[in-house]
C-alpha cells in the first residue's frame, strides 16, 4: 500500500507536527480526520525531487584536482594510470 500524505486544514498541530503519512489502499476511503488529533485533514502534495543531471562531461584534470585515479584502457582487462 502506498503511503500518502496529509495536513490538518487548520494549520499545525502538536500531535502531527503539521504532516502525516497514511498508508491507504486504493479501495479505501480517504480520511476526513486526522487519527492521532480529530482535525480535518486534506491530501498534501508528494514532494520528489527529479533525478541529478551532468550538465558536461568532466575532464581528466577536473578528475584528477577532485581526486580521483584516471585510468586509460589499454587492453582486455589492462588499464594504465594516466
Amino acid at each position: 500500500m502506498p503511503l500518502q500524505r496529509f495536513r490538518p486544514k487548520s494549520g499545525s498541530c502538536k500531535l502531527c507536527q503539521g504532516n502525516l503519512e497514511l498508508s491507504i489502499s486504493a479501495a479505501e476511503q480517504t480520511p476526513n480526520e486526522c487519527p492521532r488529533c480529530g482535525q480535518e485533514i486534506e491530501s498534501s502534495p508528494n514532494l520528489t525531487a527529479s533525478p541529478a543531471k551532468i550538465i558536461k562531461k568532466p575532464s581528466i584534470s577536473d578528475a584528477k584536482a577532485a581526486g580521483f585515479k584516471v585510468l586509460k584502457k589499454i587492453g582486455k582487462g589492462e588499464y594504465e594510470s594516466q
